[in-house]
């Protein structure tokens, strides 16, 4: 008699919401995406174009070993005694690179830096490139498939 009236008291219902509302709250959690793995990629530079006025850009090709070919284009101001390297970190599958630039007087003229990225897999990532430096950035998703290609502009 006793426990029937403690299932029908409005205790027992604020008890149950509450164990409800915890297990639903521990259900909708997110996965964990585990650490964080960071790189650091040197760049070789090259000169592709002559023009001056050309755009600051990412293009970016897939191979078929799962490599991504990754080319920064228009570096403006930048000989071959200067560098370029990203700074990548990736957590599940956000990617973020952060480009950095370091100018030194004389050398040839280089436009390009040349990366190639060999930790990826055949995967979706959401990718965001950043100069913060310069302040330009794009945003786009790179679906690792053999023969994707495309070119993402850096705006401010």
């Amino acid at each position: 008699m006793i426990i029937a009236a403690f299932f029908s008291s409005v205790e027992f219902y604020v008890i149950a919401a509450i164990f409800a509302a915890a297990v639903i709250a521990y259900a909708s959690r997110p996965a964990t995406l585990g650490a964080v793995k960071h790189f650091l990629i040197g760049g070789n530079l090259c000169k592709l174009t002559d023009n001056v006025d050309d755009k600051p850009r990412v293009a970016v090709r897939c191979t078929d070993t799962g490599d991504v070919l990754l080319t920064r284009l228009g570096i403006a101001d930048l000989t071959t005694d200067g560098a370029v390297s990203l700074v990548i970190d990736v957590k599940g599958f956000e990617v973020v690179v952060e480009e950095r630039i370091a100018y030194s007087p004389g050398g040839e003229s280089v436009d390009t830096a040349l990366f190639t990225l060999d930790f990826m897999g055949h995967e979706r990532y959401s990718v965001r490139y950043e100069n913060k430096d310069l302040g330009l950035m794009a945003v786009f998703t790179l679906n690792n498939r053999p023969g994707m290609e495309f070119v993402a502009p850096l705006r401010r």
